[in-house]
């Protein structure tokens, strides 16, 4: 049996699994520019506040936008998970993204990091070398490819 692939950085050839590859896609009437944008504006509390996302080009400011987003929902920790795995569906519908996910295969998909992101990826820093990584972006991933 082969030895298990694993992709733990989105990067290179492989960027195209960040949520903040420039796309555009569909989601909920509106289309985005990444997947950060339409994850960022699932914050708002109105239509009109998700569209100002929409037209967001840099995903880098929608998530500065996102952590300043004055509505949170107040359940936003037990809702995150659900609303990311539908805005990731909705990216991976793009039939070239589709199967580029495909092509994966059974990789094990992790968001390495040196951020100290260990709640959606695994940072790889020495100083997170003892924490536990929920590695919640790559989990939803692999479960969308299994889905495909």
């Amino acid at each position: 049996m082969d030895e298990v692939s694993v992709i733990n950085e989105f990067k290179g050839e492989n960027r195209f699994l960040s949520n903040f590859y420039a796309c555009d896609f569909e989601f909920e009437g509106l289309t985005y520019h990444s997947a950060e944008a339409a994850f960022q504006a699932q914050k708002c509390s109105t239509e009109e506040r998700k569209v100002i996302y929409a037209a967001v080009t840099n995903p880098v400011v929608a998530k500065r936008m996102g952590k300043k987003e004055p509505n949170l929902p107040a359940n936003w920790n037990e809702i995150s998970c659900g609303i990311m795995k539908r805005v990731l569906t909705a990216k991976f519908s793009v039939p070239e993204l589709r199967e580029k996910l495909k092509a994966t295969g059974d990789a094990t998909l992790i968001e390495g990091n040196k951020h100290h992101d260990n709640l959606w990826g695994k940072c790889m820093c020495n100083g997170c070398s003892n924490k536990t990584a929920q590695n919640r972006l790559g989990t939803i991933l692999m479960e969308i490819r299994s889905e495909l």
